[in-house]
């Protein structure tokens, strides 16, 4: 894949003012907060800070004066193991370049035994000795080892003869050291607890105070709810969804997230939520409910699913603040100056969810059916483009919803199809943003805090005249594939009544005035269900990658939010575009293009991303009828 590069001047648009708050400046993206991570290219650090002192072993000058027994070596071996081994067995065994057992996790204790084929006599009258990368040799039966950073090792264990000193045998093996990153009901009390605990400091912590305590490279909450919010709210075109740089700049958004949470503590990932494990119980329920009940909403973890009054009052991320006053932060904000869209409206200081979308409740969660499904395109072009929207975005949509909106009871009057309403409904918020950037629906620069939210809202200055010339069919069209077909146009009678509904996603009667809840907008970040939500997506992506497509050719222009109904140039979907990432996978400070995240994120050999996903099996999946792996033999 050869392309020159390109970058978009939005750019250097993206402003922040605020103390410590980087300029992502007007060429290759510049930042102050060039992330100084290490390189994990880098080989071990010595034995002697790794080895866990507790351990006391004895460590001796061993003779080798005699020439090892090469008869012996075949029947050497040894396998690599943690405390998620006994229970899950070994991690990333679906990755073709990891040799079962030979797999290391960075600063969790790693466990080195014995597997050797000599007969019992034999190993009896022997000692074993471990080092790693030529350190000094330890004599233990089984070895623990801290492994300070992903990276490639050599691990060598050798037999002694008891009695004499002399080298029997040896055998050396190639451990590869990467993050696992879990199912976050899969992980133990411990690490599940790291997660959410680090995640609280970027949360709750000041930029200049985490500065101060995790060094310069710190980053908080908030700078990612605004890069996000700056690259997804523009009004050109949505630079992070809608096209082909969706997979890779997402991974690379978490990634970074990841990378900061390490400063916190170097043991976390970030976990993956399977929500599919959630949607299996609402069809064995036949209840959505098991969807709002499920645990990832207790308060230590995500929180309330649906908060009675739409802000977040429990657990750890209760009241979790959105930036307000920020029109001197960024160009990017709402009509009240909060970090969030700019065709959402809403004035809430703290993060928001709802159970209801435009009046409707969205039971259909994406499930087994959806990743099936999309595990079943060969191109990437397709595949890349369609994870984006059934087997992920209504996710966000169940989580943050809209309200002050009723469309259905407004729809129901006017003898629509319950079913298209529904369909209408979820897809509203869409249409809505895609009005926007067609420049029909303009929303107000500026609204007065205690300005009631009827009173500022989106509104589309055309709309009698468009109503008038009779061409709500072509604007409806222009914005919603729902509308190419006549059915949605119309009533149960067979009425026309496109013109109600352009009225709807115009908010041109007055009592409309859609708010939509944090998980669903631009600035989606700011709500932690976000985090452990897209590398489930992202799990898809190393699975796919590693059974491969028929044609993995990366398909230029054709980002969907341009122009709904023409696909067009968008910044950050183009193969050759500069993305905004930087120091993921080395210490230049040079941003990466998506050929260079599309090579980093291959998962069909050992690059230098430094994580890898626990296993690409889904057996709730396979209780449904599905391949236990989501691809069919």
């Amino acid at each position: 894949m050869e392309a020159q590069p390109a970058v978009h001047p939005v750019v250097g648009e993206i402003n922040r003012k605020r103390n410590y708050r980087a300029v992502l400046g007007a060429a290759v993206v510049v930042s102050p907060f060039v992330i100084g991570f290490v390189n994990y290219k880098g080989g071990a650090s010595s034995a002697a800070s790794s080895v866990m002192s507790a351990l006391d072993k004895v460590k001796s000058p061993i003779s080798s004066s005699v020439e090892q027994d090469a008869e012996y070596d075949d029947q050497l071996s040894f396998v690599a193991s943690n405390e998620y081994t006994s229970i899950q067995g070994y991690a990333g065994k679906d990755y073709p370049w990891i040799t079962e057992g030979q797999l290391a996790e960075p600063h969790k204790t790693t466990t080195f035994t014995s597997t050797s084929t000599l007969e019992s006599d034999v190993l009896a009258r022997m000692n074993l000795a471990w080092s790693v990368d030529g350190s000094d040799e330890e004599i233990t039966g089984s070895f623990k080892y801290v492994f300070e950073q992903p990276g490639t090792y050599n691990v060598k264990m050798s037999a002694y003869d008891k009695s004499s000193g002399d080298l029997v045998a040896s055998t050396t093996k190639e451990i590869i050291s990467k993050y696992v990153r879990r199912e976050i009901r899969t992980l133990t009390d411990d690490d599940r607890e790291a997660f959410f605990s680090a995640a609280e400091v970027m949360y709750k912590t000041e930029l200049g105070d985490g500065k101060k305590t995790y060094g310069d490279n710190f980053l908080d909450v908030q700078w990612f709810a605004q890069l996000h919010n700056t690259l997804a709210g523009s009004r050109e075109c949505d630079h992070l969804h809608d096209g082909l740089g969706f997979l890779p700049q997402h991974a690379a958004f978490t990634l970074m997230f990841e990378k900061v949470l390490q400063l916190v503590n170097p043991v976390v990932t970030v976990p993956y939520w399977d929500y599919t494990i959630e949607a299996h119980a609402v069809l064995t329920e036949g209840s959505i409910h098991a969807w709002r009940e499920s645990i990832v909403w207790s308060d230590d973890w995500f929180g309330e699913a649906s908060p009675e009054d739409k802000v977040v009052t429990r657990g750890r991320f209760a009241h979790t603040p959105v930036v307000g006053n920020a029109w001197d932060l960024t160009d990017t904000t709402n009509a009240y100056g909060f970090v969030r869209a700019p065709w959402n409206m809403n004035k809430e200081k703290f993060v928001t969810r709802h159970n209801y979308t435009y009046g409707f409740t969205l039971d259909d969660a994406p499930g087994c059916k959806q990743h099936y499904d999309v595990m079943q395109y060969d191109q990437w072009s397709d595949f890349g483009t369609m994870i984006a929207y059934a087997p992920h975005g209504t996710v966000h949509a169940m989580i943050g919803g809209v309200w002050g909106a009723d469309y259905k009871t407004k729809l129901e009057n006017a003898g629509y199809s319950a079913i298209h309403a529904a369909n209408v409904g979820l897809e509203a918020f869409a249409t809505q943003k895609n009005l926007w950037r067609a420049l029909q629906l303009e929303c107000p620069d500026y609204c007065a805090g205690d300005a009631p939210a009827l009173e500022c809202k989106c509104t589309c200055p055309s709309i009698k005249k468009w109503m008038g010339q009779g061409w709500t069919h072509d604007i409806l069209a222009s914005v919603s594939p729902l509308f190419y077909t006549k059915s949605y146009l119309q009533n149960t009678n067979k009425h026309d009544i496109s013109d109600v509904i352009l009225k709807l996603m115009c908010n041109d009667y007055e009592e409309v005035n859609p708010i939509i809840g944090d998980s669903l907008e631009s600035a989606s970040p700011s709500d932690i269900s976000f985090w452990p939500t897209h590398p489930t997506v992202d799990r898809l992506y190393h699975w796919k990658r590693i059974q491969g497509f028929k044609n993995d050719t990366w398909v230029d222009n054709m980002a969907r939010s341009v122009s709904f109904t023409n696909v067009g140039y968008c910044w950050g979907h183009n193969l050759a575009d500069v993305t905004v990432w930087k120091n993921l996978f080395d210490t230049t400070g040079e941003a990466y293009s998506n050929e260079d995240l599309w090579d980093q994120f291959d998962s069909t050999k050992n690059t230098d991303s430094p994580y890898i996903y626990d296993n690409f099996e889904w057996s709730h999946c396979e209780e449904e009828g599905y391949p236990l792996q989501l691809v069919d033999v």
